[in-house]
């Protein structure tokens, strides 16, 4: 008899990470249903439903949509009581899989569950810990930091490394068709993000245009769906391209001499592109006065968090605005010397939560309960 996996990812990153691992196990003994998107789906997972639905962030947006999560929750319990999976695999989204978790494995304590991407108690409320430890069997994590404090929670855990880096970046041989500078600009996955930070890339391209003699040609990593709400926000006249398959995003942001993204996974797609980087973030005031008291670290990007200095410069809240962004910029496009230092010194960061095989060792783990 097959063993049963249920995968729970909430986020793009999450669904990239799970079509890693998947290819561990073999059909032939494992059936496996997960909630994800497009890379799981291309692997011939069945999906219960499009993890997309449920990608939500900030306060704000999850109250606009807290009775659709809701539901969504309920059915995945009640989905989940039906299936009665051997193993509970989620990967980040905390919010979401850990309300399911903490159900099932109250009604089914036989299932194991196994969580990918520790919640970030060394960056605030250390004492979720206490909640998530009573459900969770397992959890993997992706930085060598974290090990102490989960140990000090007494929570069974596994240092994997980040999988990102477990593999190159290979990508077809595109024809860039432009001999223009690029300049990878990337809003994020959400529509809300989009609608954030869209606008000020809008005032940041017309500022390089024309403070710069040159034309640049902007490139926009974002998924196919929302290609049109993008183009809305470009200038005219401005050259841009627009990439939503993994090899045309790996293509032109290695070809970018360099990259603005706000915060996120997507920064690490650029560091693994060895491209220079600017990372920006900003949300809601309200968000920001909520959540500001709580945290105890000084840094958005989790290159900078390890290495407990500014090695890819961020530009956050008030300060993320198109002519803070676009000094910064200047400073990276007029300095060949500020771009390869940059990627120098993220790249030794990047060498200390890096292990071969990350995805292997992470369905051992996985098999290991079964």
């Amino acid at each position: 008899m097959k063993k049963k996996i249920f995968i729970i990812t909430g986020e793009s990153s999450g669904d990239k990470l799970a079509s890693n691992i998947v290819p561990y196990f073999n059909p032939l003994y494992f059936d496996i249903i997960a909630i994800g998107s497009e890379h799981l789906k291309k692997r011939g997972i069945k999906l219960f439903f499009n993890s997309n639905q449920i990608s939500v962030m900030g306060f704000v947006d999850v109250l606009k949509k807290v009775f659709f999560l809701n539901n969504k929750i309920n059915q995945t319990i009640n989905f989940i009581l039906k299936f009665k999976p051997d193993i509970i695999f989620s990967i980040d989204s905390p919010d979401f899989s850990f309300r399911i978790e903490k159900i099932i494995k109250n009604k089914l304590p036989l299932i194991k569950i196994i969580h990918l991407v520790a919640p970030s108690i060394w960056a605030w409320r250390e004492g979720r810990a206490k909640y998530f430890r009573k459900f969770l069997d397992h959890i993997l994590l992706l930085f060598p930091f974290e090990k102490r404090i989960f140990n000090k929670w007494k929570i069974k855990n596994t240092y994997v490394g980040h999988p990102f880096f477990e593999k190159n970046v290979t990508y077809k041989n595109l024809v860039l068709g432009s001999d223009k500078q690029i300049i990878s600009l990337c809003p994020g996955s959400r529509v809300s993000e989009i609608k954030t930070f869209m606008p000020i890339f809008s005032k940041l391209i017309d500022k390089i245009n024309s403070h710069y003699s040159q034309n640049f040609l902007f490139h926009f990593p974002v998924l196919k769906d929302h290609a049109t709400a993008v183009k809305k926000y470009i200038p005219e006249g401005a050259s841009f391209i627009i990439s939503s398959t993994e090899d045309a995003k790996n293509f032109y942001i290695n070809k970018s001499t360099l990259s603005v993204a706000k915060s996120g996974t997507i920064s690490l797609d650029i560091c693994k592109n060895k491209c220079p980087l600017i990372t920006i973030y900003k949300t809601s005031w309200f968000n920001y006065f909520l959540i500001k008291p709580f945290v105890k670290i000084k840094y958005a990007n989790i290159i900078n968090i390890i290495a407990n200095k500014q090695v890819i410069p961020e530009l956050i809240q008030s300060q993320c605005n198109d002519l803070d962004i676009f000094k910064k910029v200047c400073i990276f496009l007029d300095s060949k010397k500020e771009r390869i230092s940059t990627v120098a010194n993220y790249c030794k960061i990047i060498k200390k939560i890096t292990k071969k095989n990350s995805s292997k060792i992470i369905a051992n783990v996985i098999k290991g309960y079964i």
